[in-house]
């Protein structure tokens, strides 16, 4: 079975953003030998809030959602809307301003944080569960961060004096 990544932009990221987070979900799946149809939603902090309430009881916007189909999780027909796709791995909902907004919180470069918000919804949808394990997802990120720092780096820069991307 293929790998296949939809990128879903609710917030202007543009164009520029679908080949490099394309590119660095594909390494992270094929690293963690998974294979299927992924979509990458990219919302706003109103979405992100409304998600977060409906599927962790938190009225607070946080930087990623991860929604695993073999859970039964779906979320996809309420932020999608007509780009949805069939997935068979799951669904990862980002907020690009709360991204933005930890990283200047944490001193990190913005594409890093950003990369590793990606690495870490996805690795939900390969099954890792920081909130169960041992400190295995955690290590895992923090190797796939190392591994693929080049597709990292080519995510692109927030825009000077935006709210996020």
């Amino acid at each position: 079975m293929k790998t296949a990544i939809e990128v879903v932009d609710r917030v202007g990221m543009g164009r520029l953003i679908q080949g490099p987070v394309t590119d660095l979900a594909e390494a992270v799946l094929e690293a963690e030998g998974c294979a299927g149809a992924v979509t990458i939603a990219f919302v706003d902090e109103l979405q992100m809030t409304h998600l977060n309430g409906c599927y962790r009881g938190l009225d607070e916007p946080t930087d990623v959602l991860s929604f695993r189909d073999a859970d039964g999780e779906s979320w996809a027909g309420s932020v999608a809307g007509e780009a949805e796709m069939e997935s068979d791995l799951g669904e990862i909902a980002v907020c690009p301003s709360v991204v933005s907004r930890y990283a200047v919180e944490e001193g990190a470069d913005p594409r890093r944080q950003m990369g590793w918000t990606l690495i870490h919804g996805l690795l939900h949808l390969a099954g890792y569960d920081h909130e169960t394990d041992d400190g295995e997802m955690r290590r895992r990120e923090q190797e796939l961060l190392a591994a693929l720092e080049a597709l990292v780096d080519a995510l692109p820069a927030p825009r000077e004096g935006s709210d996020g991307w």
